[in-house]
């Protein structure tokens, strides 16, 4: 099946003007080169540039995909340099969202956390 890019980037900017935002769990998956991302925008010497597309395929993500998950906070949350290159790359109306570990969010206590 193929990936209708501008479809979906219409489709993402009609939801994200209701409020609902469509993303994915992160954005650098090098199996969505030639469907979501253009290789020829990380190319060098003729051939992909794996660090060129892992710096810089976020911008490309966020011509279509309104927001993204940040797995990596998962193990350690982000430097402030590593946030900031982030926000660069993406429109002022991005969401971000933070995959963090449970120590995070787990009383110390010893008490369960009651439901919202």
């Amino acid at each position: 099946m193929s990936f209708d890019r501008e479809r979906m980037q219409a489709r993402a900017a009609s939801l994200a003007a209701q409020g609902v935002y469509l993303g994915t769990s992160s954005w650098k998956y090098e199996g969505w080169l030639g469907q979501l991302y253009t290789p020829g925008r990380y190319e060098y010497r003729g051939k992909v540039a794996k660090t060129r597309f892992e710096r810089d395929c976020l911008a490309e993500y966020a011509e279509v995909f309104k927001t993204v998950c940040v797995v990596a906070a998962y193990y350690t949350f982000p430097s402030q340099q590593y946030l900031e290159r982030m926000v660069e790359q993406v429109p002022e109306e991005f969401l971000f969202g933070f995959k963090v570990t449970d120590a995070t969010s787990r009383r110390t206590d010893g008490a369960a956390r009651q439901p919202d």
